[in-house]
């Protein structure tokens, strides 16, 4: 029964045109999936160390940084003193149960970092195989 109403339920249209063009089968290189690729793990990697070291080494350095530059001003008043509503900061994203404070805005910035250090060594890696192309020109 439930494979008579599967039949019925098919999204396939009734009306084919299978005589007007043959049918042509392509052959597809099926390539093997891997979850741990080097690449994978050259970026996560990466990605890792990057919020490691933000997380237990620089994260004292760029508080201490963020508070010595302060808030912008105009007019020396503050933004928000002076009447620009929209220049809070957003209460979401400095929240933390983080005992250190590593919030959301830290854990982007140096995510992003950390990928853009895995890419940077996937790309330089890559390019001892690239045809043609000479490291020491002179």
């Amino acid at each position: 029964m439930v494979a008579a109403l599967a039949s019925s339920l098919s999204l396939r249209p009734t009306n084919t045109l299978s005589a007007a063009r043959p049918s042509v089968r392509r052959s597809r290189v099926v390539a093997p999936v891997r979850a741990l690729s080097d690449t994978n793990l050259v970026i996560g990697g990466c990605t890792v160390a990057s919020l490691a070291l933000g997380r237990f080494v620089f994260l004292d350095f760029q508080r201490a940084n963020a508070k010595k530059q302060g808030l912008p001003q105009q007019n020396g008043q503050s933004n928000i003193e002076a009447g620009d509503r929209l220049a809070e900061e957003a209460s979401f994203a400095l929240k933390t149960n983080d005992p250190a404070g590593f919030n959301l805005v830290d854990v982007f910035a140096w995510g992003a970092i950390g990928h853009a250090l895995g890419y940077f060594i996937l790309a330089t890696s890559s390019l001892n195989n690239t045809p043609g192309f000479d490291p020491k020109p002179f």
